[in-house]
């Protein structure tokens, strides 16, 4: 819409020039500004948010009786995989590498143990969980 060269560009034009710049973000047409830069609270506003324009708009993928379960799963997911990735690549010691490594890897062997007995990380459904 306005020929943004680059993310930076897109924070900058909404006001927001002391933080990182860090995608994914959701961004506002009318406002012009960022609603948010946080992938679970932006899954989360996908899932219902918006579902005046959607297309399946009953499809719920954070279930009311699967959110413990999946706040579980988040709560080893997201340190240990989604941001244990880049605690590897951005590691400053052979010993930070290490431990993030062996953390991934723990996770990818319980994730997979997981999954061999469900289809589902949380439960029986396909959830914000599986995305994330």
């Amino acid at each position: 819409e306005f020929g943004a060269y680059s993310i930076r560009e897109i924070y900058e034009r909404s006001n927001d020039v002391d933080g990182k710049y860090t995608v994914p973000i959701l961004w506002d047409k009318k406002t012009k500004t960022i609603v948010s830069n946080e992938s679970s609270e932006i899954i989360r506003m996908l899932n219902s948010e918006f579902n005046d324009f959607a297309k399946n708009p009953d499809v719920n993928l954070y279930p009311e009786d699967l959110v413990t379960d999946m706040e579980a799963v988040n709560d080893w997911v997201y340190p240990t995989i989604n941001n244990g990735v880049y605690r590897c690549g951005f590691a400053t010691s052979q010993r930070a590498y290490n431990v993030a490594i062996d953390e991934l890897t723990e996770s990818f062997d319980r994730a997979e143990e997981i999954l061999s007995r469900q289809r589902y990380i949380a439960g029986d459904k396909f959830t914000l969980a599986d995305i994330r």
